[in-house]
């Protein structure tokens, strides 16, 4: 894991502690967001840059893009706590007028990791270019490994762009532990979007093979859900879930499920995965 707790950082990182019981709330977010700012405009104001990284920051408000993110690329390969908050100057929109710039600096932060690392990118969250956002929640994944959870669940919740919310379902896949569980649920029970929904009951099944509590999310799910196309997917997900957790909610979309197609699908696997025991 890359990112560890400590008493100086505890009131940030209650936030992030609790990303299995409930999502990053939008204030929570605006707090985290404003924190860095301070930070920022602190080390700035008093002249707390360390030497050695001041050529490189001044560089972040070259006139020239290509420059600007040959430095920011470079604060990225130098790394560390100062690093990630000085490519604040970069990552917000406010501040940065080039998407490409701000999405290298997204990638950059990524590979820093670590927790200013996490709380920079949580700017860019709120980026105009839908470009920025998916490039920020693929590194908030690099980024922190189970402490972004919260920080991707906000993009998943909140973010108007399908492709987002697409790219943040991928990442809680990859990430693949309980803690992205919650997030996955509530996006398969509550997004509008059939492909959301889809991609969601996917991933869970992924989970599943692990956490064999993912049974019973995806069995409240297939009894909600209104597309028999979404039911199909819970359905092949609950056959992977380990220790056969599955099957007692298998056995009554066998019963019930008003679409013969999930009947008939929901037998084939209660049987395929009695007979691989």
């Amino acid at each position: 894991m890359r990112i560890l707790p400590n008493a100086l950082a505890l009131r940030t990182m209650l936030i992030l502690l609790v990303c299995c019981h409930a999502p990053l709330a939008a204030q929570d977010l605006d707090q985290v967001n404003d924190e860095t700012v301070k930070k920022f405009d602190t080390i700035i104001s008093s002249g707390k840059i360390p030497q050695e990284l001041q050529a490189l920051y001044t560089q972040l408000d070259a006139k020239n893009e290509a420059l600007r993110i040959k430095a920011v690329q470079a604060l990225s390969l130098v790394g560390g706590p100062m690093a990630a908050l000085l490519l604040r100057r970069s990552i917000d929109d406010d501040l940065e007028r080039a998407a490409a710039v701000r999405s290298a600096a997204a990638k950059g932060l990524g590979d820093i990791g670590g927790r200013p690392a996490l709380e920079t990118l949580g700017i860019a969250l709120k980026d105009r270019d839908v470009t920025v956002r998916l490039n920020t929640v693929e590194a908030l994944r690099w980024a922190g490994t189970v402490f972004a959870v919260p920080f991707i669940h906000e993009a998943l919740r909140n973010d108007k762009s399908l492709g987002v919310r697409l790219k943040a379902v991928h990442m809680l896949r990859k990430i693949g532990t309980q803690f992205s569980t919650q997030p996955l649920q509530e996006a398969l029970m509550e997004d509008a979007d059939l492909g959301v929904r889809l991609a969601s009951a996917d991933a869970l099944g992924e989970i599943g093979k692990k956490e064999r509590q993912v049974a019973s999310v995806l069995g409240e799910a297939l009894n909600r859900e209104k597309d028999s196309g979404v039911r199909l997917e819970i359905v092949k997900s609950l056959g992977l879930v380990r220790e056969r957790a599955g099957l007692p909610f298998l056995a009554v979309a066998m019963a019930g499920d008003k679409d013969l197609t999930v009947r008939m699908r929901a037998t084939e696997i209660y049987g395929r995965v009695l007979g691989l025991q």
